[in-house]
Parts: C-alpha cells; structure tokens; sequence
C-alpha cells in the first residue's frame, strides 16, 4: 500500500465522511424535536423510543454484514449513491407523516439507507488511504461524522427555538441536503480497482456462504464487536432519549441539558482520532479499550449520581464521549482479525451489534421507565434505577477487553500470501 495521499484519495474520503456525517445527523435528530413530535404524531414515551431507536437502529443494525457484501459486490459509488438516495427520499417523506404508522416505515426508510454510511467511508478508507496509520483516519472519519449529532443537539434546538422552524421544514432542508449529496457523489466518487501496482493476491474464488462460515467462525470479531456496543451505548441512548429530560428535573435549563448532549459527542470527536493515533503510535489496541471502558462507567455514573453543577457535568459528558469513541478502536482491531474477502463483513458485524444494543436497549429502558412511574411522571430515582442499565452494559466491555480480547500490535493476524510481479 503506497503511503502518499492522493487529492482524488482525499476527496473520495471527504464525501464519504460527509455522508456518515448526514447520516449521523439522521440517527440522532428526532431527540432533538421529541415534544414537537410526540405532540403532532400523537406518541407516547415508549412509541416515541421505538420510532427514534429502534425503528432506524434495528434495521440499521441487522443490514451490516449484508451491506458488507454489497458494497464489495456493486463498489463504493454505485452503493454511495443508492444510500444517498434512499436516505433523501426517506426524511422528505417523513416529513410529511401525520401518523405514526406512516412515520415508521419511513424512519425504516432512513435506517435502511443510512447502513450503508459507516461501512462505504471505511471502504473508502481502506481502498483509498495509507494502512499505516489507519487507526487515525477511522479516528478523523469518526470525527467528521460527530459533526452532525453535534449539530443535531444544541445549536440545531437554539435555531429551532429562536427562529420558530418546525421539525417539518427541517426535514424538508435535510432532504435537499441529501438530493445535493448524492449529485456530488455520482461526479466525484469512483471504486478503486488497484490499489498496489507491485503484489497481486493468488487466491481462489470464495462463496459468500464460505465468507460467512468463516466470519461467523472468528470469535474475536464478535468479542471486540460485544465491546464496541457496550461503551457505546450509553452516549447514542443520552443523546437520544434521556439526557434532555434527567438534566431537566435536576433544574438544569433545557439549552444546557441539550448542550451537554454537543458536549460529549464533542468528547467522542476528539477522542475517536486521539484514541486511534495513539493506539497506533504504541502499537497496542487494548490498553486504550480498557482505558476507554473505565472511563466510560465512571463518566456515566457521575452523570447519573452527581451531577452537582454544570462543570462538573460538563467534564462528565466530554469523558463519556471520550470513552464512547473506543469503539473507534475496535473498527481497527476487527480489521486485524479479517481476512480480506470478509473484512467489510466483519466491519458491518462490529457496526451490526452496536446498532442492536441501541435498538433493542433504547425501548426496554423506556419501558422500564413507564413501568417504575406507573405512566405517571417520572422522578430522578427513577431514572437513577433505569440508568443502570447502560452501566452494566460498560461493565461487560470492562471484562471483554481485559480478559477476552487479543493484542493485535497493529499487525493482521490473518497474513495472506503475496508474490511480487
């Protein structure tokens, strides 16, 4: 792999990134406009979770070994610019739901064309960019994409407040956003068809059905991938769910809570390239996940046991940013346990588990939530007891990264074998 970068390399990168960005902005958007939404679609609490989370993060979630195999099968601009197009059409329809049934199948509609977003730019990464330092370009790519929940959270609810713009007309200028992207995409984005002039690879033909025997058959990818949901989840269910409203009963104002929201995706964007180019730096993948798991519990139970003022919550949510991004590392690590004809796989699997744990663990808190309040109002307690939840979830990417999970030193360890022509 030649270890220049080219301007057509880093522009290909740029408008996948941009992509991932959009998308990212799709996933978490709706807790920005929870009470708006609630009231014109007539939701309730756990209704309002399942068309938030679970109805974009499930099928987000069960596309990515698929996409995987998509993306290898028709190449990074057709399938580019299909997502593009299908996450455009998506939001444009959503906006003009008047139920939630309606609403639903096309949040389904962005989930489904929003699977494609992070496997595409890893694509991108992995086709266009130097693998030396490949644990920071996944890093700066997660940092671009941070941008858009960044977004998402309080200066988009500052411009909603103070300008008087509905959820409606902001999703109507995101569906144009997303008709822009993929004209970009369909003039700038190519499939790089080789990208090292010196070594071609002797092997033979494999079935999809052996790729998945032997993606299945990899135990690290899906320690490393049980990992990544597990810090993960805690940042992804705040900024979607609850942070705005646990912030709110312990007197904090509704801007402040929704910054605290930009807060720690700003700590997840700068720990996603710290993390990497220091993991890459030391040659070493697991200290930084054990460090990134610690932080993470101790972040979050600050948040849900002391937040005693804004600066001490302020460091709170930047550290669990930070130790959300961990799961930057585990992209890279799980690269190094795949061999070449399943790595997009394996990718997806890794991105496959993250979605799960958000789909499936965002709508049983919720429920939890109901349950404990008896659908009356819910107390700090009460959120203190449901909170946990994401703790213990922390507490399992603790033990999968000190006892589990194999040191890589930054190397493959699935080697194939080359010979030079």
């Amino acid at each position: 792999m030649n270890n220049k970068i080219s301007l057509t390399a880093l522009i290909i990168w740029i408008t996948c990134a941009i992509f991932f960005m959009y998308e990212f902005l799709l996933r978490t958007i709706l807790g920005t406009f929870e009470h708006q939404i609630i009231s014109d679609l007539d939701l309730t609490l756990v209704t309002f979770s399942i068309l938030s989370s679970t109805a974009y993060q499930f099928i987000y979630g069960i596309m990515q070994v698929p996409v995987g195999f998509i993306t290898d099968k028709l190449g990074l601009k057709k399938t580019l610019t299909m997502a593009v197009g299908i996450c455009a059409l998506g939001v444009g329809m959503f906006a003009l739901s008047n139920s939630f049934s309606a609403a639903l199948i096309y949040r389904v509609l962005m989930g489904f064309g929003s699977a494609f977003g992070f496997l595409c730019l890893l694509v991108a990464v992995y086709d266009w960019l130097p693998h030396k330092y490949i644990g920071l370009f996944i890093g700066l790519s997660q940092f671009i994409g941070v941008l858009g929940p960044m977004v998402a959270a309080g200066p988009l609810d500052s411009l909603s407040n103070t300008s008087g713009i509905d959820w409606r007309e902001v999703f109507i200028i995101l569906a144009g956003v997303g008709v822009i992207l993929a004209i970009i995409t369909v003039l700038i984005v190519k499939n790089n068809k080789q990208s090292d002039d010196k070594f071609v690879i002797i092997d033979k033909p494999i079935s999809i059905l052996d790729n998945i025997k032997s993606l299945i058959s990899t135990r690290q990818v899906w320690f490393i991938a049980f990992f990544s949901a597990s810090v993960y989840f805690s940042i992804e269910f705040l900024s979607e769910n609850a942070a705005k409203p646990f912030l709110m009963l312990h007197s904090f104002d509704p801007k402040v809570a929704s910054y605290m929201i930009t807060l720690a995706w700003l700590g997840y964007g700068i720990g996603c390239p710290s993390l990497g180019f220091i993991s890459d730096t030391i040659k070493r993948r697991k200290p930084i996940m054990i460090f990134s798991a610690i932080l993470a519990f101790f972040a979050l139970a600050v948040i849900i046991f002391i937040p005693i003022n804004i600066y001490i919550l302020s460091i709170a949510f930047i550290c669990l940013g930070i130790g959300a991004s961990g799961q930057s590392i585990g992209f890279a690590i799980i690269a190094e346990q795949c061999q070449k004809y399943y790595l997009a796989a394996g990718l997806g699997v890794n991105n496959f588990l993250i979605m799960l744990s958000v789909s499936i663990g965002s709508p049983f808190i919720s429920y939890i939530l109901s349950s404990l309040s008896g659908g009356g109002k819910i107390t700090i307690s009460e959120y203190e007891i449901a909170l946990c939840i994401p703790l213990l979830f922390i507490v399992v990417g603790i033990i999968l990264s000190v006892f589990f999970i194999r040191e890589t030193f930054c190397r493959s360890m699935k080697e194939v074998i080359t010979v030079e022509v």
